[in-house]
């Protein structure tokens, strides 16, 4: 008694913690009536979040060979039917108290459990319902309806009879076909294969030797390194795997060679390292040079490693040095490895080969040779001063002085030209106001004396 209490309050237990995982739309899912949960409507146990399982207890508790197939309601174990559940079901009928068709009947079998069909012989589909048309000689699949022939049949049907030798072949069940077994050869697989550890080829004969093997019969050894050659299977020449040389193929490639005889020179891999013997691939390229060899110098415009640097501005747009960057030739003027530097003091021209005349004021143009002279001095040596008018860069500027000189640099006006410059208009505006005066006084009568009206 304690017992049962006990797991009727387990039971209790369990039922109450899975009632809150329970759908709402579920089958045989009720609300509560203590709170807003949900729980298995009574006859019914949880599966999931729904309540599938029929529950017979109490009085209407089934018996030993017995299932619940409904709340309270009890039938025989699926299969059986009957007093006490012994008696096992008829061919067409299946489950509990074999109380279900079988669908599959008369042509098919119905497991008593599951009702799965197993077709009789000649019968195919889920319910058997399709008739095989394999004939005499095949044996059709259950499911699919695919004939598999007897030895010696072929066609879909199985309807045509092989014509290869049984003994020494198989037939392709779906073009009639003789595969040979091995040691034979020919249409039926009839003739004997004259060959020593070999198979021969079908149709002619051929003995196709097996690695290792030469001559017609494949009765000779190789005397080939194996593992770096194979042989040819008429002359038992050694033929080198790429990487391997010599006449046995057990030597590999000097270093910097590569491929097949070895007869390929590797490409600029990076530091001097070896390629590849076999494919004269390069980990990394030498600068300079690009492609999975390293084969390829890089492309005009670029150069250094991988090909990433952009060249600088070489004469005539001319490609650089592609390993350094650096120019071949430059414009005339300039000169460095890049071409970056103008020529130094006192050499101009293509390559600074040219030496500069002497200039006195002035220095020495790299591109051209000519005298750029200073502020203030001309002529082919600027040894020559500005005109006293003149000033400035190549004396181009005219001076602002009057009728005097000015300094031949810079344009300044001497101290007395500038006097004279501001005095002698000052004098000439003084004389012409008097002269005004002069002119235009007259005296007024009336009055002591006379007063100039201007």
């Amino acid at each position: 008694m304690d017992t049962f209490l006990t797991s009727f309050v387990l039971i209790l237990k369990c039922v109450q913690c899975s009632a809150q995982i329970l759908s709402p739309t579920g089958k045989n899912v009720c609300p509560s009536v203590r709170d807003s949960s949900t729980i298995c409507c009574s006859g019914w146990g949880q599966n999931g979040d729904e309540c599938t399982v029929p529950l017979c207890e109490g009085e209407r508790a089934c018996l030993q060979d017995e299932v619940c197939v409904y709340p309270g309601l009890c039938r025989c174990k699926p299969g059986f039917y009957g007093y006490q559940c012994k008696t096992s079901c008829p061919p067409e009928f299946w489950g509990p108290d074999c109380r279900e068709v079988c669908r599959c009947h008369p042509h098919g079998l119905c497991d008593p459990v599951t009702g799965v069909c197993s077709c009789l012989p000649n019968r195919w589909g889920n319910l058997c319902q399709n008739s095989c048309k394999c004939g005499r000689h095949g044996k059709c699949d259950p499911v699919y309806g695919n004939c598999t022939c007897e030895e010696g049949w072929w066609t879909s049907t199985c309807s045509k009879a092989c014509q290869c030798h049984l003994a020494t072949s198989t037939c392709d069940q779906a073009t009639g076909r003789c595969l040979c077994n091995k040691g034979f050869w020919g249409q039926r697989c009839s003739l004997q294969c004259n060959c020593y550890v070999s198979p021969c080829q079908q149709h002619t004969g051929t003995c196709q030797c097996q690695h290792g093997w030469w001559g017609p019969p494949c009765d000779r050894r190789c005397i080939c390194n194996l593992s770096h050659a194979d042989c040819d299977v008429q002359t038992g020449t050694c033929l080198c795997y790429p990487g391997y040389k010599e006449q046995f193929c057990n030597e590999p490639c000097d270093s910097g060679k590569y491929g097949s005889g070895c007869r390929r020179s590797c490409g600029h891999c990076e530091g001097g390292r070896s390629c590849s013997k076999e494919d004269g691939l390069c980990d990394a390229c030498a600068p300079g040079w690009n492609g999975t060899r390293c084969d390829q110098p890089c492309p005009a415009g670029y150069y250094g490693h991988r090909c990433h640097n952009v060249c600088p501005r070489c004469r005539n747009m001319d490609p650089c040095d592609t390993e350094t960057g650096a120019c071949l030739h430059c414009d005339p003027g300039w000169t460095g490895p890049r071409c970056e530097k103008p020529c130094t003091d006192g050499t101009y021209g293509d390559g600074c080969r040219f030496l500069c005349k002497t200039c006195h004021h002035g220095h020495c143009d790299h591109v051209t040779g000519s005298c750029i002279c200073l502020p203030g001095f001309q002529g082919e040596s600027c040894n020559s001063t500005c005109p006293p008018n003149l000033y400035g860069m190549n004396c181009s500027t005219t001076c602002d002085c009057g009728n005097h000189a000015c300094h031949p640099a810079t344009g300044a006006c001497s101290r007395a030209g500038l006097l004279a410059g501001l005095l002698i208009p000052l004098c000439i505006l003084i004389l012409a106001l008097l002269f005004c005066c002069c002119c235009c006084g007259r005296p007024v009568e009336g009055k002591e004396g006379y007063e100039f009206v201007i």
